[in-house]
Formats: C-alpha cells, sequence, structure tokens
C-alpha cells in the first residue's frame, strides 16, 4: 500500500475549502443582488437601469496595470503548480 503523502492531503483540504467558500460567496452575493435588484418600484429600476449602464461601459485600460499583474501571478502560480506535478 503507498504511503499517503501529507502535502498531497493539504492542498487537496486547501483546494476543496477554497473551492467551496468560493462558490458559497458568490452564490450568495448573486442571491443578494438579486433580491436587492428585484421588483417594481421606481428606484429599483433606476437602480437595475444604472447597473447594466456600467457593466455595459466597462472600460479596462484605467485598469490595465491591474490586470496585467493579475495575469503575471496567475501565469507563476500556474508554472509552479506545472512543476510540481512535472519533475
Amino acid at each position: 500500500m503507498p504511503e499517503i503523502e501529507p502535502f498531497y492531503v493539504f492542498r487537496t483540504t486547501l483546494f476543496i475549502a477554497l473551492a467551496a467558500y468560493y462558490a458559497v460567496s458568490i452564490s450568495s452575493a448573486a442571491w443578494r443582488v438579486g433580491v436587492l435588484l428585484h421588483g417594481d418600484d421606481p428606484r429599483k429600476r433606476l437602480l437595475r437601469l444604472y447597473f447594466s449602464y456600467q457593466l455595459l461601459s466597462f472600460r479596462a485600460r484605467p485598469l490595465s496595470g491591474e490586470l496585467l499583474q493579475i495575469a503575471f501571478w496567475v501565469t507563476i502560480l500556474v508554472l509552479l503548480w506545472w512543476l510540481h506535478t512535472h519533475l
């Protein structure tokens, strides 16, 4: 019977915990936004219109530095994962 590596158990447990936390927090936020925007009240209609405008007029140019930094760190993370699994 092969020996179970503790780091593998830690890594898998951490991944499962973070994936569950992500799923719960995103679904909770989506539910709250849906409840907030639901209804025929004129203020809620205005809020829905404003929210739609913000989503459609998103410009990545002011955020390009941040997006590049996020892409860099994701690349480093994927490279580390690849090195860990293939070497």
